[in-house]
């Protein structure tokens, strides 16, 4: 089932309103993803709209510290985009914050590889490149001297 047949089928489950305001939350969020800065991209979410008064969610204390400081700009962006707010409402939800995912063990550099780069290393003339393979050897081989 593609993406778009499965928001109709959605679409046309939900009470007509639901489905409305939905796509209207959408559409604010993306328009406030186009207004935040750089720093606080991905960090805040819309969470409702009511007669002028936005509310957003950050993902943590210091992002929301952040947004408040600049709710004056993102007024005036948002309306740039056509939308009217007259307030901007800021919470903490830490929710929002992407589950801590454990490092992937990446195998180490084949025994042949890092024998060729030994050879290379021993063949070339001292400079930044013949530097760079030995921190790079170290870093494979911990017992090998730089």
């Amino acid at each position: 089932m593609s993406a778009s047949s499965l928001s109709d089928l959605l679409a046309s489950q939900l009470p007509q309103g639901l489905a409305t305001h939905a796509r209207e939350l959408l559409g604010i969020q993306a328009a406030l993803d186009r207004v935040l800065p750089a720093a606080l991209a991905g960090h805040v979410r819309v969470m409702q709209r009511e007669s002028g008064l936005l509310s957003l969610a950050c993902d943590s204390g210091a992002s929301a510290s952040r947004l408040r400081h600049q709710t004056d700009a993102l007024i005036a962006g948002l309306a740039k985009n056509g939308l009217t707010i007259s307030n901007v409402r800021v919470s903490v939800n830490p929710e929002l914050l992407p589950r801590y995912v454990h490092p992937v063990e990446k195998a180490g550099l084949p025994r042949a590889a890092l024998d060729g780069l030994a050879h290379l290393s021993n063949d070339i003339e001292d400079g930044p490149l013949k530097e760079a393979l030995s921190r790079l050897l170290s870093h494979h081989e911990p017992g090998r001297p730089e």
